[in-house]
C-alpha cells in the first residue's frame, strides 16, 4: 500500500534499517500485517544499507506483498545502524516513531499499545519487551535482551533500544536522533537514550507492547569485545561514574570481571556467556588502555578479535 492523496495521516511509524535481510523483512512484514491496530493507524519505513539495484528488487519483493498498511523502502547506500535509522524516520508522518530491528516481530498488540502509552505519558519512551522464539533457546538460558528492569511501570534507559522501542517524533527529532558521527558496532543505542533523557523524557514499560527477537546474542564474542569498546568510549564521553557502572565498564566492575570470569567456577556456566562477557570486559579494557590515541582509531574495525572472533558485520543492522 502507498500513500494516496487523500490518505490519512499515520499515528505511528515503524522504523526499520536492514541490510541483507530479506526474508526477516518478509516475516516482520507478517507480524505487522497481523497487528490489531487498524492499518491506516500506522506506516512502516525502511532504509535499505545495500545498492541502489538491491534496494529496488527488495522494495519490489516487499510491494508485491501488497501490505495493508503504507510501506517506504528507501536506501542505496551503505550507513552505520544509526544513521540508517535516522534516514528511515527522517520523512515521517507520525507523531510517534517505533525503532524495531529487522529481526524483530511483534505481537498482534504491540503497535496498539505503543501508541496507547504516548496518548497517557506524552514524554515517554516507550520500552517493550523481548523475548528469544522458543525454537532459538539453547536449554533455560535466557538472553541479554530479555533481562529488563522495570519498577511500577518504569524502564530503565539501558532498556531502550532500536529493537522495540517508541519515542515521540518531535523528541527525536530535537535531540538530533542518533548521533549521525558514531560508528562501529554498538553503543549507539545508549547514547541516544542518555540524551532523551537529558532532554527529559521519561522511560516506562509498555505492557501489551512485546516482541521477539530472532536472533541470539550470547553466541557471539566478536560482537561482544566491540560492544566493549563501544560502551567504554560512551561512558568517557559521559564521564559519570553512574553511567559507566550501568554499561559494565566501570573501572572497579572490570576488574571485579576479570577476577570473576577467569575462576575455575566458570566450568559449570555455559561457554558461550563465558566467551561472551570475557570478550565484553577485554574490548573495554583495550578501549580504557588506548583512550589516549585518536579516537578514530577506536571506531575502525581491525583486522580481527585478538582471537579471530570478530563478526564481519560491524556497522549494519
Amino acid at each position: 500500500m502507498s500513500d494516496g492523496p487523500g490518505a490519512a495521516r499515520p499515528e505511528l511509524s515503524v522504523v526499520t534499517a536492514s541490510r541483507g535481510r530479506i526474508d526477516a523483512l518478509r516475516l516482520k512484514a507478517e507480524s505487522l500485517r497481523d497487528q490489531t491496530l487498524s492499518p491506516d493507524r500506522f506506516e512502516w519505513r525502511i532504509w535499505l544499507n545495500e545498492t541502489p539495484e538491491e534496494t529496488a528488487r527488495q522494495r519490489a519483493s516487499l510491494e508485491r506483498a501488497a501490505l495493508p498498511f503504507a510501506l517506504h523502502v528507501s536506501g542505496g547506500s551503505d550507513q552505520p545502524v544509526g544513521r540508517a535509522r535516522n534516514l528511515a524516520a527522517a520523512h515521517s508522518r507520525a507523531d510517534v516513531l517505533l525503532l524495531s530491528d529487522d529481526d524483530c516481530t511483534h505481537d498482534p498488540t504491540a503497535l496498539a499499545a505503543h501508541l496507547t502509552l504516548h496518548a497517557t505519558v506524552r514524554t515517554a519512551v516507550g520500552v517493550g519487551t523481548l523475548r528469544l522464539p522458543g525454537e532459538l533457546r539453547t536449554g533455560g538460558r535466557r538472553e541479554p535482551f530479555e533481562r529488563t528492569w522495570t519498577t511500577f511501570g518504569r524502564a530503565h534507559w539501558m532498556n531502550a533500544t532500536g529493537a522495540n522501542t517508541s519515542v515521540p517524533r518531535a523528541l527525536f527529532e530535537a535531540v538530533g536522533g542518533y548521533d549521525p558521527a558514531w560508528t562501529g558496532y554498538g553503543g549507539e543505542d545508549p547514547e541516544l537514550a542518555l540524551r532523551l533523557r537529558d532532554a527529559g523524557a521519561v522511560f516506562r514499560h509498555v505492557p501489551g507492547g512485546g516482541a521477539q527477537h530472532h536472533g541470539r546474542v550470547w553466541d557471539d564474542s566478536g560482537k561482544a569485545y566491540w560492544a566493549g569498546r563501544a560502551h567504554r568510549r560512551l561512558a568517557r564521553r559521559r564521564a559519570d561514574a553512574a553511567t559507566a557502572w550501568w554499561l559494565g565498564v566501570h573501572p572497579v566492575l572490570l576488574a571485579a570481571k576479570r577476577i570473576w570470569w577467569a575462576g575455575p567456577w566458570t566450568r559449570w556456566i555455559d561457554a558461550d556467556v563465558v566467551a561472551y562477557e570475557r570478550a565484553y570486559a577485554r574490548g573495554a579494557r583495550d578501549e580504557a588502555r588506548n583512550s589516549d590515541d585518536a579516537r578514530g582509531a577506536a571506531d575502525a574495525p581491525s583486522s580481527g578479535d585478538p582471537r579471530g572472533e570478530i563478526d564481519s558485520e560491524k556497522e549494519t543492522p
